[in-house]
Protein backbone atom coordinates (compact mmCIF):
# COMPACT_ATOMS: atom_id res chain seq x y z
CA UNK A 1 0.00 0.00 0.00
CA UNK A 2 1.41 3.30 -1.06
CA UNK A 3 1.89 5.83 1.66
CA UNK A 4 0.56 9.20 0.61
CA UNK A 5 2.83 12.05 1.02
CA UNK A 6 1.48 14.99 2.97
CA UNK A 7 2.23 18.36 1.53
CA UNK A 8 1.93 21.65 3.37
CA UNK A 9 1.37 24.95 1.73
CA UNK A 10 3.69 27.59 2.98
CA UNK A 11 2.52 31.12 3.18
CA UNK A 12 5.06 33.94 3.11
CA UNK A 13 4.65 36.86 5.51
CA UNK A 14 3.29 39.91 3.83
CA UNK A 15 4.61 43.20 5.30
CA UNK A 16 3.01 46.62 5.10
CA UNK A 17 3.76 48.50 1.96
CA UNK A 18 4.70 52.15 1.93
CA UNK A 19 1.26 52.88 0.51
CA UNK A 20 -0.42 51.11 3.45
CA UNK A 21 1.57 53.18 5.92
CA UNK A 22 0.77 56.43 4.13
CA UNK A 23 -2.94 55.58 4.06
CA UNK A 24 -2.90 54.75 7.80
CA UNK A 25 -1.13 58.02 8.61
CA UNK A 26 -3.64 59.95 6.52
CA UNK A 27 -6.59 58.31 8.29
CA UNK A 28 -5.11 58.99 11.74
CA UNK A 29 -4.37 62.61 10.82
CA UNK A 30 -7.92 63.05 9.57
CA UNK A 31 -9.36 61.60 12.79
CA UNK A 32 -7.18 63.89 14.89
CA UNK A 33 -8.28 66.90 12.85
CA UNK A 34 -11.93 65.92 13.34
CA UNK A 35 -11.69 65.12 17.06
CA UNK A 36 -9.27 67.84 18.25
CA UNK A 37 -11.81 70.72 18.26
CA UNK A 38 -14.32 68.53 20.09
CA UNK A 39 -11.76 67.52 22.71
CA UNK A 40 -10.72 71.14 23.11
CA UNK A 41 -14.34 72.19 23.69
CA UNK A 42 -14.82 69.41 26.22
CA UNK A 43 -11.69 70.50 28.10
CA UNK A 44 -12.80 74.14 28.13
CA UNK A 45 -16.26 73.14 29.37
CA UNK A 46 -14.63 71.23 32.22
CA UNK A 47 -12.44 74.21 33.10
CA UNK A 48 -15.47 76.49 32.97
CA UNK A 49 -17.29 74.25 35.46
CA UNK A 50 -14.29 74.39 37.82
CA UNK A 51 -14.20 78.17 37.46
CA UNK A 52 -17.90 78.42 38.36
CA UNK A 53 -17.27 76.16 41.35
CA UNK A 54 -14.52 78.53 42.53
CA UNK A 55 -16.97 81.43 42.42
CA UNK A 56 -19.55 79.42 44.35
CA UNK A 57 -16.95 78.92 47.07
CA UNK A 58 -16.41 82.68 47.12
CA UNK A 59 -20.17 83.13 47.36
CA UNK A 60 -20.34 80.89 50.43
CA UNK A 61 -17.40 82.76 51.97
CA UNK A 62 -19.03 86.14 51.29
CA UNK A 63 -22.23 84.90 52.89
CA UNK A 64 -20.37 83.91 56.06
CA UNK A 65 -18.34 87.12 56.07
CA UNK A 66 -21.37 89.40 55.66
CA UNK A 67 -23.30 87.47 58.30
CA UNK A 68 -20.47 88.27 60.71
CA UNK A 69 -20.05 91.91 59.63
CA UNK A 70 -23.61 93.25 59.65
CA UNK A 71 -24.03 92.66 55.93
CA UNK A 72 -21.00 94.71 54.87
CA UNK A 73 -18.98 93.25 51.99
CA UNK A 74 -15.21 92.73 52.31
CA UNK A 75 -13.44 96.12 52.08
CA UNK A 76 -11.15 97.29 49.31
CA UNK A 77 -8.67 100.15 49.13
CA UNK A 78 -9.84 100.77 45.59
CA UNK A 79 -13.33 101.85 46.65
CA UNK A 80 -12.40 103.41 50.01
CA UNK A 81 -10.94 106.61 48.56
CA UNK A 82 -11.90 109.19 45.97
CA UNK A 83 -9.11 108.16 43.60
CA UNK A 84 -10.91 104.97 42.76
CA UNK A 85 -8.95 102.54 40.63
CA UNK A 86 -11.61 99.85 40.47
CA UNK A 87 -9.96 98.25 37.45
CA UNK A 88 -7.36 96.87 39.91
CA UNK A 89 -9.86 94.97 42.02
CA UNK A 90 -8.43 91.64 40.97
CA UNK A 91 -5.74 92.48 43.54
CA UNK A 92 -5.85 90.19 46.58
CA UNK A 93 -2.91 91.68 48.48
CA UNK A 94 -1.54 95.17 47.94
CA UNK A 95 2.11 95.91 47.26
CA UNK A 96 3.97 96.90 50.44
CA UNK A 97 4.19 100.53 49.28
CA UNK A 98 0.39 100.83 49.17
CA UNK A 99 -0.60 99.11 52.41
CA UNK A 100 -0.64 102.32 54.44
CA UNK A 101 -3.83 103.25 52.60
CA UNK A 102 -5.90 100.97 54.82
CA UNK A 103 -3.56 100.48 57.76
CA UNK A 104 -3.83 96.71 57.43
CA UNK A 105 -1.63 93.84 56.38
CA UNK A 106 -2.44 94.48 52.74
CA UNK A 107 -5.14 91.89 52.05
CA UNK A 108 -7.77 93.52 49.88
CA UNK A 109 -11.19 92.66 48.46
CA UNK A 110 -11.53 88.93 47.95
CA UNK A 111 -8.14 88.54 49.62
CA UNK A 112 -9.77 89.52 52.93
CA UNK A 113 -11.68 86.23 52.74
CA UNK A 114 -8.36 84.38 52.72
CA UNK A 115 -6.83 86.41 55.54
CA UNK A 116 -9.90 85.78 57.71
CA UNK A 117 -9.96 82.02 56.88
CA UNK A 118 -13.26 82.08 55.01
CA UNK A 119 -11.34 80.71 52.01
CA UNK A 120 -8.20 78.75 52.85
CA UNK A 121 -7.19 77.37 49.45
CA UNK A 122 -5.20 79.84 47.29
CA UNK A 123 -6.01 77.91 44.12
CA UNK A 124 -9.67 78.94 44.41
CA UNK A 125 -8.69 82.47 43.42
CA UNK A 126 -7.44 81.27 40.02
CA UNK A 127 -9.31 80.08 36.94
CA UNK A 128 -7.87 76.99 35.18
CA UNK A 129 -8.60 78.64 31.81
CA UNK A 130 -6.50 81.75 32.54
CA UNK A 131 -3.84 82.42 29.90
CA UNK A 132 -2.94 85.99 30.84
CA UNK A 133 -0.34 87.63 33.07
CA UNK A 134 -1.55 86.37 36.45
CA UNK A 135 -1.31 82.56 36.68
CA UNK A 136 -1.29 80.90 40.10
CA UNK A 137 2.30 79.73 39.51
CA UNK A 138 3.49 83.36 39.47
CA UNK A 139 2.19 84.03 42.99
CA UNK A 140 2.23 80.58 44.58
CA UNK A 141 5.31 81.22 46.73
CA UNK A 142 3.91 84.52 48.04
CA UNK A 143 0.81 83.04 49.64
CA UNK A 144 2.77 81.59 52.53
CA UNK A 145 4.72 84.82 53.15
CA UNK A 146 3.90 88.36 54.15
CA UNK A 147 5.49 90.29 51.31
CA UNK A 148 4.63 90.92 47.70
CA UNK A 149 1.57 91.82 45.72
CA UNK A 150 -0.85 89.01 44.88
CA UNK A 151 -3.31 89.21 42.00
CA UNK A 152 -6.04 86.67 41.25
CA UNK A 153 -8.16 85.84 38.20
CA UNK A 154 -11.51 87.11 39.50
CA UNK A 155 -12.73 90.69 39.52
CA UNK A 156 -14.31 91.99 42.73
CA UNK A 157 -16.84 94.81 42.77
CA UNK A 158 -17.42 95.30 46.50
CA UNK A 159 -20.58 97.39 46.06
CA UNK A 160 -23.48 97.94 43.72
CA UNK A 161 -23.70 100.63 41.05
CA UNK A 162 -24.85 103.18 43.64
CA UNK A 163 -22.02 102.54 46.08
CA UNK A 164 -24.08 100.42 48.50
CA UNK A 165 -21.86 97.93 50.32
CA UNK A 166 -24.45 96.19 52.48
CA UNK A 167 -25.33 92.96 50.70
CA UNK A 168 -28.78 92.87 52.28
CA UNK A 169 -29.60 96.16 50.55
CA UNK A 170 -28.35 95.10 47.11
CA UNK A 171 -30.62 93.50 44.52
CA UNK A 172 -29.90 89.79 44.12
CA UNK A 173 -29.33 90.20 40.37
CA UNK A 174 -26.41 92.64 40.75
CA UNK A 175 -23.01 91.26 39.72
CA UNK A 176 -20.49 91.21 42.60
CA UNK A 177 -17.65 89.01 41.32
CA UNK A 178 -16.80 87.93 37.80
CA UNK A 179 -14.03 86.43 35.76
CA UNK A 180 -11.19 88.93 35.45
CA UNK A 181 -11.77 91.91 33.18
CA UNK A 182 -9.13 94.52 33.97
CA UNK A 183 -7.71 94.06 30.47
CA UNK A 184 -8.48 91.82 27.53
CA UNK A 185 -5.63 89.53 28.64
CA UNK A 186 -7.41 88.98 31.95
CA UNK A 187 -10.49 87.41 30.35
CA UNK A 188 -10.36 83.75 31.34
CA UNK A 189 -12.76 82.42 28.69
CA UNK A 190 -13.21 83.25 25.02
CA UNK A 191 -17.00 83.08 24.86
CA UNK A 192 -18.15 84.73 28.09
CA UNK A 193 -17.78 85.00 31.86
CA UNK A 194 -18.86 83.27 35.04
CA UNK A 195 -20.53 85.79 37.35
CA UNK A 196 -21.39 85.67 41.06
CA UNK A 197 -24.37 87.86 41.86
CA UNK A 198 -25.52 89.46 45.11
CA UNK A 199 -28.07 86.67 45.51
CA UNK A 200 -24.93 84.49 45.81
CA UNK A 201 -25.76 82.38 42.77
CA UNK A 202 -23.36 81.85 39.87
CA UNK A 203 -24.33 82.00 36.22
CA UNK A 204 -22.71 82.14 32.80
CA UNK A 205 -22.96 85.34 30.75
CA UNK A 206 -22.44 84.87 27.03
CA UNK A 207 -20.05 87.26 25.28
CA UNK A 208 -19.53 85.29 22.08
CA UNK A 209 -19.72 88.56 20.12
CA UNK A 210 -16.97 90.10 22.30
CA UNK A 211 -19.01 93.17 23.25
CA UNK A 212 -17.75 93.21 26.84
CA UNK A 213 -14.24 92.22 25.76
CA UNK A 214 -14.01 95.22 23.45
CA UNK A 215 -14.97 97.57 26.32
CA UNK A 216 -11.71 96.75 28.06
CA UNK A 217 -8.18 97.99 27.28
CA UNK A 218 -5.67 95.75 25.56
CA UNK A 219 -3.01 95.93 28.27
CA UNK A 220 -2.36 97.01 31.86
CA UNK A 221 -0.52 100.14 30.69
CA UNK A 222 -3.82 101.36 29.25
CA UNK A 223 -5.85 100.48 32.37
CA UNK A 224 -6.01 102.37 35.64
CA UNK A 225 -7.12 105.58 37.25
CA UNK A 226 -10.81 106.37 37.53
CA UNK A 227 -11.70 103.80 34.93
CA UNK A 228 -15.27 104.59 33.88
CA UNK A 229 -15.27 101.68 31.45
CA UNK A 230 -15.04 99.15 34.29
CA UNK A 231 -18.24 100.66 35.72
CA UNK A 232 -19.79 100.26 32.28
CA UNK A 233 -18.65 96.64 32.24
CA UNK A 234 -20.34 95.96 35.59
CA UNK A 235 -23.56 97.60 34.39
CA UNK A 236 -23.41 95.45 31.26
CA UNK A 237 -23.16 92.33 33.43
CA UNK A 238 -26.01 93.54 35.66
CA UNK A 239 -28.28 93.62 32.62
CA UNK A 240 -27.27 90.18 31.29
CA UNK A 241 -29.10 87.70 33.45
CA UNK A 242 -28.20 84.03 32.90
Amino acid sequence: MKQERKTHKSFGRQGFTLLDILVAISVISLLIAILAPTLSRVQETSRRVICASNLRQHGLAIQLYTDNHNGILPPSAFIAFNDQDTSRMMTLRLPTTERRRLGRDGWDGLGVLFRADYVNTPGLFYCPSHKGNHPFSLYESRWAGKGGEIVGNYHYRGQDGNGIRNIFQISGSIALVSDGMRTQDDFNHEQGLNVLRAGLHVGWVDDSQSRLLMMRPDSETQAGGTDDSIADAWRWLDNRLP
